[in-house]
Parts: C-alpha cells; sequence; structure tokens
C-alpha cells in the first residue's frame, strides 16, 4: 500500500509540475489581482496559494478548454467573494449622490485608496472595477467570472467609478518595519542562518514540525527538513557572503527576513521565514523564497535588492 501511494504522490507531483507550466504566464497578474482584493500581501500569497489549489482540483472537473488566465481569475474572485459571505459586510453609503460616468481612465497602480473603496463597494463592484480597469477584462468576460449579466457589469463599474470621482486621493501608508526583541529559539535560529550552520537551525526544530516551502512543496518532521531543505538551503549559502538574519514586523506580520551582505556592502534578500513555536521548538515554518511576486513586494518595502534571481523561479 506504501508503494501505492508513493506511485500515486509522483503521478500527482507531475500533473501539479505541468499545471504549474501552464499558469506560469499568469501568475505575477494572479499576485497583483490578490493583492488589489485583499489589500495586505501576506492575504494575498493566502489567496494565490488557496486559487491555485482549488482551480487545479476543479480542472479535473471540466470536460472543456479553457482560457487560463480569465479561470484564474474567475477562481479567485469566487474564493474572495465566498470569504466576504462569511463576514458580515456593510457598504458604507457616501454623503452626496452620485451621477453616472461611464468613462475609462483609471490607473489601477496610481489608485492608492483601494480600502476607501472596498468600504464603498459591494464585492461584485469592486471586484468588477478591478478586472476592468487594473487587468483590461471585457465586459462579457467578467459577466462570466462573477456569474452575471453585462448589463449589471456595466452598472457595477459606473457606481465604482463614481465613488472613484469623489474620493480625495490619499498617501497609501503601509504597516511600519518594527525591529522585534529576539528569543530563543529564534535567537538560536537567527544564529544558525548568520553562521551558515543547519544542524543548529535543526537543534530547535521540534521532530514532528511541518515545513512549508510556499508553492513548491511540504516536509513533515526534522529529518526530513534535514535531508532535504536544509540541505538544499546549505549548497545555497555557501556560494554567498555573509548571511545576514534580522527578525522583524513586515506589514503586521513577525517574520524571520534572511539576507546575503554582498562584499559591496549591501544587503540582498534571500528569503522570508514566518515561525511558529511551541514549549521552545518550532512546529511549523514557511519560507517563502519561491513566492517571487511576495518576494519582490518585500525587497522594495525593506529598501534592499532581491537576492539570485534563478532560485526563487520554480521553472
Amino acid at each position: 500500500m506504501e508503494n501505492d501511494t508513493n506511485q500515486l504522490s509522483e503521478d500527482l507531483r507531475d500533473i501539479e509540475q505541468r499545471f504549474k507550466k501552464e499558469i506560469e504566464p499568469y501568475r505575477s497578474d494572479l499576485w497583483r489581482y490578490c493583492y488589489k482584493l485583499t489589500r495586505s500581501p501576506w492575504d494575498a500569497e493566502d489567496l494565490v496559494q488557496d486559487t491555485l489549489f482549488k482551480s487545479l482540483a476543479v480542472l479535473a472537473k471540466m470536460h472543456q478548454p479553457v482560457k487560463m488566465k480569465a479561470y484564474l481569475f474567475k477562481i479567485a474572485t469566487n474564493v474572495w467573494i465566498d470569504r466576504y459571505r462569511r463576514i458580515p459586510y456593510a457598504v458604507l453609503p457616501l454623503e452626496e449622490e452620485l451621477q453616472p460616468d461611464h468613462s475609462s481612465e483609471f490607473d489601477l497602480e496610481l489608485v492608492d485608496h483601494l480600502e476607501f473603496l472596498v468600504q464603498h463597494l459591494t464585492p461584485h463592484q469592486y471586484v468588477s472595477f478591478l478586472l476592468a480597469e487594473a487587468f483590461r477584462f471585457k465586459a462579457s468576460e467578467i459577466a462570466v467570472m462573477i456569474a452575471t449579466s453585462e448589463g449589471a457589469v456595466y452598472t457595477n463599474l459606473s457606481r465604482a467609478r463614481s465613488v472613484l470621482r469623489k474620493t480625495r486621493r490619499k498617501q497609501a501608508q503601509s504597516m511600519p518595519i518594527v525591529d522585534l526583541v529576539q528569543n530563543t529559539p529564534l535567537d538560536i535560529l537567527i544564529k544558525g542562518f548568520r553562521n551558515k550552520d543547519p544542524e543548529l537551525i535543526a537543534s530547535v526544530l521540534n521532530e514532528d514540525v511541518t515545513v512549508n516551502i510556499v508553492h513548491a512543496g511540504i516536509e513533515e518532521g526534522r529529518d526530513e527538513a534535514k535531508r532535504n531543505s536544509l540541505n538544499d538551503w546549505k549548497e545555497v549559502v555557501d556560494t554567498q557572503h555573509d548571511i545576514v538574519a534580522e527578525y522583524k514586523m513586515l506589514w503586521g506580520k513577525e517574520v524571520v527576513v534572511e539576507m546575503e551582505r554582498k562584499s559591496n556592502g549591501e544587503l540582498y534578500l534571500n528569503n522570508l521565514h514566518v515561525i511558529e513555536t511551541v514549549g521552545g521548538e518550532i512546529i511549523h515554518w514557511n519560507f517563502y523564497c519561491f513566492s517571487w511576486d511576495l518576494m519582490k513586494h518585500a525587497a522594495k518595502e525593506l529598501d534592499i535588492k532581491l537576492n539570485a534571481t534563478y532560485f526563487y523561479h520554480i521553472f
């Protein structure tokens, strides 16, 4: 039976690799869309993961070809709207009557008040606006994605554009990057990074630790992590100069930021690590080196460069 499951796992990994190759051209657009929906890099990453898992599962049940980009955006939209249905959602009224506006002249890269829009629009109005203005989908395509009519899409866009015209543009405020007080076992983890010492890192891993290499794989247990991800990490850092690891608050989440200080003194981002500890041991460990768009966003937020481009691409 174990051999049967091993073969099944291998077959599924082959299918997942084929799927990733198919969606790779649209992955950054999908991440940007999820970021616009959630307005949080961490939540965007979670939404992308959920979208990819669900889209692969649903695809197995479909018997007709799909346009991959529209298909991925549709799944992401539905997942996001479903989440809102589980949360009390109130659309705040504006003080003055809004006149319909059918123009299309908004650059979403310049819109810095999506938080305001999501508070004053229904989920369908909000996603209609994003899909049309940021990602240039046609009304007919949007109608299919959100299961409505073209006329309803035009109504959603009119409302969204009118709200936007009544909004005073505000400078976007990002969550501050705050240095945190380190403590064991994170002190040991950070020391292990700095010393390029996988054995020291492994010493604070719980025997049954779950290591999630986001978008690449999951390892169960300390021994599996030592054989695979820690071994791979060691091969990479041995080719690098000084490793700098710091514990910070990034976009509201506590993370270990792993960087390389090159010979010219400049810092380059290697990885982001999110750690969960119990009783002095790490029981859950996420790292994001394969989360290409999140890593680019983090490097910009930290005001450093992004390291070893090849390392982050699965293909």
